[in-house]
C-alpha cells in the first residue's frame, strides 16, 4: 500500500503510493461533490425525466462524474511524477487540500451562518489543517485508505437504491389498452405551464380579446369551464394528473411505467401519437419513440451549475444562473445572445429569426403546428412551458431579456416575494406580457387546425397544468390561503367535434377531468376509475409533499380579486398600451425631455447595467436586449418614482425598489424608442409639484 520514504531526522513517514494516493483523492472527490450532487439528484430524479434523459445516459454521467475527475487527478500526477519527480508530493497535497477545504465548506454551510468570505476562510484553513494531518500523521492517511471504496458505494447507493432507480432499472413495458372507439375523431391538446386563469379574464367574466384574441377565439367555440381547477401546484405532477385523469402520488414519476393508464394508452391501440411532452415522459416509448434528450454534454452543463449552488455560500450564488426556474440549460439561459440584425422588419423575416432562437418554445410549437396534418386517428399533444417563469418577452413575441430570473433576488424559495406592492406589480407586467406571447403560440395551432380543415372535426383541449401567484410576500408556487385564486384557478377549454357555439361551465372541473371528459366526446367507455372531483372544495398538492385546501367559492373570489387588481393597475380591454406604459404617470410616457422642468440630482446617482447593450440597437431585430432597463440607484430609497428617457423621450416611468439591500430599477423599454445603432438613456427621478412635474436627473 505504500512506500517507506525518509521523515525527517530521526524519523519515518509512509507516503502513499501513486495508487493509494489516487484512491484517497477519489474518496475525497466522492464525499466532496459526488455524494452531496448524488442525494439532490436521488431524491428529485423528475430532473432526469424533465430533460428526457434515459437509463444509459444517467449511468454514464453517474459513472465519469465519480470516477473522471480523480482519473484526471490521477493522470496529472503520473505526468509530474515522470517529469519532475519533487513536485509530485506537494502536488498531492495540494489536491488533497482543495478537496478538504470543498468538504469543510459544505460542512460549514450545513452548521453556521455568515459571510461568505469569512467561511470561505474558514474552509481554507481546515483544508490546511487536514493536509498537515495527512501528511504528519498515519492515521489520517489510514482513514483514508478505509475510505477508498467511498466512490463505489456512492455510485451504487445512487443508481440502485434511491428513486433513480426507477429510471436506471429494466422497467415493465406498458401496453394500450383495448377500448372501441365509436366516435373517431382527431384529438388535439396544448397545455400551457404556469398560468392563472384570471391573467386572461375581464371582471365581467369573458376573456380580453384585445389581449389574448387567440383565447378568446377558444372561449367564442368551445366550452369553456370557467370554475377549472388544478389538482398539482407543480408540473410532474400537475401534468400527469391531465394525461391520467388520476391525482398521481408523491412517491410516482411522470413517467410510463409509474402512469402506465393514460390518454396514451387509451388511444394507443387504434392512433397514431403526434406528441411533445415536456418535464414528462407518460407516453410510452413503444407508442412515441425515444425522447430526445439534451445529451450528455448538455447534462454534465447544468449539473456543474447545480455543484456551484450546493457547493458555494449564499453570497456567491447571486452570479449563478437560477435553476429553479426551468427544466434544463440553466448556463444557457443566463449567457447574453447578441441580436441579429435585419434589413427590414418584414414579418417572415422575423417569424424566421424566432425559429432560429435554441431553446425557445416558439420553434417547438412552430414544428408542432407544422406537423398536425390530415387523419381522425391521430393524437397531437404539445405541453408548451409557456408563460411560464422567467418572463423575458414582449406580447409580440420579441425577446427582451436572456436573464433565467429577472427577479431571483427578491423571490425566494422559502419565502417568496421579497418586495412589497411595487415591485410585484412590476413582475406582474412582466408575467401578463409573457402570456401575450403565450396567446401568439395558440392562435399558431389554431391557425394550423383551420387550415387543415381539423378545427371542426377535432376535439380541441386547452388549458393549463397550473397557475402562478405574484402576491407580495407570498410564494409564486406553493399554494396558501392568499394567493390560492392565482394558482389553482387555470383555464381549461374543451371544442367539441362540430361545436360551433361557446357555453359556460362555471361548477368545479378538476384537470383530471379532462381524459374521461375527452373519452366521452369519443363515445369510450371508460375502463378506468375516475377521480372524484369535490364541487364545493378545491385541494392543490403542493411539492414535494402536502396540499392547500380552500372552498371552491374562496377560489372564485380569490381568482376575481386578482382580475380587479389587473384591472386597476393595467385596465382590461383596451389593448396593451396601458401595460407598457405601466405606472406611475403614465401621462409622462411619449413626452420630450425638453418640455418638462429638469435639474440635476445633486445628493442621487443612478447607473445603466451593461450600457454597452446601448451601443448598436437594432429595434427591428427579434432579440432587443436594450429593452429591458435595470440598475442601481445610490442615495435614493424604495418607491420613488423613476423615468427613463431614450434620446430625449420619456420612454418609461417605474418605481425603484429594495433588492437584497441595493436601491434598484427596472424598465421595460418598448423597441420602437431605440434607432438603428447608437442610443443614449437618462435615468430621472419624478417629482410631482403642485402645479408641474420636475424630472431630477441621475445620470449615468
Amino acid at each position: 500500500m505504500s512506500r517507506p520514504t525518509p521523515d525527517g531526522p530521526g524519523q519515518e513517514r509512509g507516503r502513499p503510493s501513486l495508487l493509494a494516493g489516487a484512491g484517497h483523492l477519489a474518496a475525497l472527490w466522492a464525499l466532496a461533490f459526488a455524494q452531496p450532487l448524488f442525494d439532490l439528484l436521488g431524491r428529485n430524479p423528475d430532473f432526469f425525466v424533465a430533460r428526457g434523459n434515459g437509463g444509459d445516459e444517467i449511468v454514464a454521467f453517474a459513472i465519469i462524474f465519480t470516477l473522471g475527475p480523480p482519473l484526471a487527478m490521477l493522470a496529472a500526477e503520473a505526468a509530474v511524477a515522470r517529469l519532475w519527480p519533487q513536485g509530485c508530493w506537494p502536488l498531492h497535497l495540494g489536491l488533497v487540500g482543495l478537496l478538504c477545504a470543498a468538504l469543510a465548506l459544505q460542512l460549514l454551510q450545513e452548521l453556521a451562518s455568515g459571510p461568505a468570505g469569512v467561511l470561505i476562510v474558514v474552509a481554507i484553513a481546515a483544508g490546511a489543517a487536514a493536509v498537515h494531518a495527512y501528511e504528519q500523521t498515519r492515521f489520517a492517511r489510514a482513514l483514508l485508505d478505509v475510505l477508498i471504496p467511498a466512490p463505489l458505494v456512492v455510485l451504487a447507493v445512487f443508481l440502485l437504491l434511491s428513486d433513480v432507480s426507477d429510471l436506471v432499472l429494466p422497467q415493465e413495458e406498458v401496453e394500450p389498452v383495448s377500448v372501441e372507439i365509436p366516435g373517431a375523431a382527431p384529438v388535439v391538446m396544448v397545455v400551457f405551464d404556469e398560468l392563472p386563469e384570471g391573467t386572461l379574464m375581464t371582471p365581467q367574466g369573458g376573456i380580453d380579446a384585445s389581449r389574448f384574441p387567440a383565447f378568446a377565439e377558444m372561449a367564442r367555440e368551445s366550452t369553456w369551464y370557467r370554475g377549472g381547477v388544478t389538482i398539482a401546484a407543480f408540473t410532474p405532477r400537475a401534468v400527469p394528473a391531465i394525461l391520467t385523469g388520476t391525482l398521481p402520488s408523491e412517491d410516482e414519476l411522470p413517467v410510463a411505467s409509474d402512469q402506465p393508464r393514460s390518454i396514451f394508452t387509451l388511444l394507443g391501440g387504434s392512433y397514431r401519437m403526434h406528441v411533445m411532452e415536456n418535464a414528462t415522459q407518460v407516453c410510452p416509448s413503444g407508442l412515441c419513440g425515444g425522447r430526445e434528450g439534451g445529451g450528455i454534454g448538455s447534462l454534465f452543463s447544468d449539473l456543474r451549475v447545480v455543484s456551484e449552488h450546493l457547493l458555494l455560500p449564499d453570497g456567491l450564488r447571486n452570479h449563478l444562473p437560477a435553476i429553479d426556474t426551468t427544466f434544463g440549460d440553466f448556463a444557457d439561459q443566463a449567457a447574453d445572445v447578441p441580436p441579429r440584425r435585419f434589413a427590414s422588419g418584414d414579418p417572415d423575416q422575423l417569424a424566421a429569426a424566432f425559429a432560429d432562437q435554441v431553446g425557445e418554445e416558439a420553434p417547438r410549437v412552430a414544428a408542432f403546428a407544422a406537423g398536425i396534418g390530415e387523419g381522425d386517428r391521430v393524437l397531437h399533444l404539445i405541453h408548451v412551458e409557456k408563460p411560464h417563469y422567467p418572463w423575458n418577452h414582449f406580447q409580440d413575441g420579441r425577446k427582451y431579456s436572456n436573464l433565467s430570473g429577472e427577479f431571483k433576488d427578491v423571490l425566494a424559495d422559502d419565502t417568496g416575494w421579497l418586495g412589497g406592492e411595487a415591485l410585484t406589480n412590476l413582475a406582474l407586467q412582466r408575467h401578463i406580457l409573457e402570456t401575450g406571447f403565450t396567446d401568439l403560440l395558440l392562435g399558431e395551432v389554431i391557425d394550423r387546425l383551420k387550415r387543415t380543415g381539423l378545427w371542426d372535426r377535432a376535439v380541441v383541449v386547452v388549458l393549463a397544468d397550473h397557475g402562478g401567484a405574484v402576491v407580495p410576500h407570498e410564494r409564486r408556487r406553493n399554494p396558501t390561503p392568499a394567493n390560492f385564486g392565482q394558482i389553482a384557478a387555470v383555464p381549461l377549454f374543451i371544442k367539441a367535434p362540430g361545436q360551433r357555439q361557446p357555453r359556460v361551465v362555471d361548477r368545479a372541473f378538476c384537470t383530471s377531468d379532462v381524459l374521461p371528459e375527452v373519452a366521452r366526446l369519443l363515445r369510450i367507455d371508460y375502463p378506468w376509475r375516475r377521480h372524484s372531483c369535490p364541487p364545493d372544495e378545491v385541494t392543490v398538492a403542493n411539492s414535494p409533499d402536502g396540499e392547500t385546501s380552500l372552498s371552491f367559492a374562496r377560489t372564485e373570489r380569490l381568482r376575481d380579486a386578482y382580475v380587479r387588481r389587473i384591472d386597476r393597475l393595467f385596465g382590461i380591454g383596451n389593448g396593451w398600451g396601458p401595460v407598457l406604459r405601466f405606472r406611475p404617470h403614465p401621462e409622462l410616457v411619449g413626452r420630450p425631455v425638453s418640455s418638462l422642468r429638469t435639474s440635476v440630482s445633486e445628493s442621487t446617482t443612478a447607473g445603466v447595467d451593461d450600457e454597452r447593450r446601448l451601443e448598436d440597437v437594432d429595434p427591428r431585430a427579434p432579440i432587443v436586449l436594450a429593452s429591458l432597463l435595470r440598475g442601481a440607484i445610490a442615495g435614493g430609497e424604495p418607491g420613488e418614482a423613476v423615468a427613463a428617457a431614450v434620446n430625449g423621450r420619456i420612454a418609461a416611468v417605474g418605481r425603484s425598489f429594495d433588492s437584497a439591500g441595493s436601491i434598484r430599477y427596472s424598465m421595460l423599454i418598448p423597441p420602437h424608442y431605440f434607432r438603428l445603432g447608437g442610443n443614449r438613456v437618462d435615468v430621472y427621478r419624478v417629482l410631482w409639484g403642485r402645479s408641474a412635474v420636475e424630472l431630477k436627473h441621475l445620470g449615468p
